[in-house]
């Protein structure tokens, strides 16, 4: 089913990572909480392999419209300077604000209905990021900028890279990547290289399935609406 990543606190910062859960069934990828920090520094060149995307990515007519519920707006300025510097790095208008929730692709949401250990989670299928308020209030502007932009790279069909399969490879993504859990909020080449591929690698959702996975009442849409999430 997938890694899970989680932090160790224990004696103050002893270990930058513990594992992930992807739960690839459902399209859900966990950012658990982090304190601590490293330079960020360039990525080796690598081959991209299919290890490195999932099956589809959340655009819609080459744009993934976000909604802010009102118990994320206080997280409002970070999931926006989180869309700017995806978006620069794109060079294009990837990510576009909505006031509307049904017009939307993705809903970002503040809960503390996630386990204790995920700072935050992205159901890509049914086009949700919960953001864990238990952690996200001990964050800095810095923290909860990089748990968005980790979630949102997700959201264009990016996996995790933090247990990548080949060990050498898995170490220098934990450092050096977005996707490998560093929390940087600085895109390196890498960084963004990989997000274009995925986008190319992965498929576009119709609205009808996108739509019916919403309706799903397992996925974190109906979970949200109806204030299980």
């Amino acid at each position: 089913m997938g890694n899970l990543f989680r932090d160790n606190l224990i004696g103050g910062i002893k270990s930058m990572f513990k594992r992930f859960v992807i739960i690839a069934m459902v399209g859900v990828f966990g950012l658990a909480g982090f304190i601590g920090s490293e330079k960020p520094a360039a990525a080796s060149q690598v081959t991209f392999t299919s290890e490195m995307h999932g099956s589809k990515n959340l655009t819609n007519h080459g744009m993934i419209k976000y909604y802010v519920k009102a118990d994320a707006k206080k997280y409002q300025g970070d999931i926006q300077a989180a869309a700017n510097k995806w978006n620069h790095a794109l060079g294009r208008r990837l990510f576009r604000p909505t006031s509307s929730l049904t017009q939307s692709r993705l809903a970002f949401t503040g809960t503390t209905q996630l386990a204790a250990g995920y700072a935050g989670m992205a159901e890509v299928n049914s086009g949700v990021i919960a953001l864990n308020d238990r952690w996200m209030k001990r964050y800095s502007h810095q923290k909860r900028q990089a748990v968005v932009i980790h979630e949102m790279g997700h959201t264009m069909g990016t996996s995790d890279l933090y247990d990548y399969s080949d060990p050498i490879l898995r170490r220098q993504f934990k450092r050096l990547t977005i996707m490998g859990g560093n929390y940087h909020t600085t895109m390196t080449h890498f960084d963004v290289s990989l997000a274009k591929w995925s986008l190319k690698k992965t498929h576009v959702m119709s609205n009808a399935t996108f739509q019916g996975y919403r309706a799903n009442q397992g996925l974190f849409y109906q979970q949200m609406i109806h204030g299980k999430l």
